[in-house]
């Protein structure tokens, strides 16, 4: 595990490999809130749609999203519970990827059939689940509207 003090960038350049437990609800159902620990590896190279990286936005938040799209001198990323995607996301920002995570004393790739098979299903699923969360919305401002 990570020293809290220690930059991210810092243990994975010494160690080669960095593990913590991320924070938040963006990535689940895939990993749970302070529950699951992630095995981040260096990059090399491009990286692909589906892939994980672990990036640093310009105002020093760090972020664990999925690539929903890889542009010419960018990606698209999105959460695995989200539905807005955050564009121009550059190699630049990026220093690490997913290898894996752990669920309990189990540890999955994210090279499993059954994680890939979890990252279509999610990828896929984006643009319905967002239109459920907008007509849910619109639902519920209509309700509000109504009560006296």
């Amino acid at each position: 595990m990570t020293k809290a003090s220690e930059p991210y960038e810092e243990v994975l350049k010494k160690n080669g490999v960095l593990v913590f437990t991320p924070g938040g609800s963006s990535m689940q159902p895939l990993l749970r809130h302070h529950e699951n620990p992630v095995v981040l590896v260096p990059v090399t190279g491009r990286l692909r749609r589906g892939d994980v990286p672990f990036y640093k936005r310009s105002d020093g938040q760090y972020v664990l999203h999925r690539i929903l799209r890889v542009r010419k001198d960018s990606y698209d990323c999105c959460g695995d519970n989200q539905t807005v995607l955050e564009k121009g996301v550059t190699d630049a920002m990026i220093f690490a990827k997913m290898a894996g995570f752990y669920r309990g004393e189990h540890f999955y790739s994210v090279e499993d059939k059954e994680i890939r098979r979890y990252a279509r299903r999610r990828m896929r699923s984006r643009p319905w689940r967002r239109a459920a969360a907008l007509a849910r919305a619109a639902l519920r401002r209509l309700l509000k509207k109504r009560r006296p």
